[in-house]
């Protein structure tokens, strides 16, 4: 079932409760963001799930390919919420994360989500309205 309002979250907040908490939160975050997108997209090849799981076992190798690839669903996402693409940013994802930067890959990323969401949720409303006002079945 597909939500129809998408909840964004605080960029220094992600970072703040990533750093504060020793890195639990953005276990959280990579959890929720990869469902989210998932639902958002119709695109399940990376599992929110499969990816912990995979990242832990690999002792965090795996994630190097789960940054690569989840640019790819905010692109999808973009796309389905009628959005511009700002830019693929794969590489600068995976540089980022050799560095040990993930933080700041986390902070580009949900500030590309919060635009999605904010123009899904002002999509859904918008709709609601203008089905209401126009529409009559009688």
């Amino acid at each position: 079932m597909m939500k129809t309002n998408w909840q964004k979250r605080s960029v220094i907040a992600v970072i703040l409760f990533t750093l504060l908490t020793g890195g639990i939160y953005g276990i959280y975050w990579i959890y929720t963001t990869n469902r989210d997108l998932n639902d958002l997209t119709g695109d399940y090849r990376l599992k929110p799930g499969w990816t912990l799981f995979f990242g832990l076992i690999t002792c965090g190798l795996y994630m190097f390919y789960w940054w690569y690839r989840i640019n790819d669903l905010v692109m999808a996402a973009q796309k389905r919420a009628l959005r511009p693409y700002r830019s693929d940013n794969k590489l600068l994802f995976i540089v980022l994360r050799i560095f040990g930067l993930a933080v700041i890959n986390m902070a580009i990323l949900q500030s590309d989500l919060n635009d999605v969401y904010d123009h899904l949720n002002q999509g859904v409303t918008n709709m609601k309205t203008q089905g209401d006002d126009e529409w009559s079945d009688y």
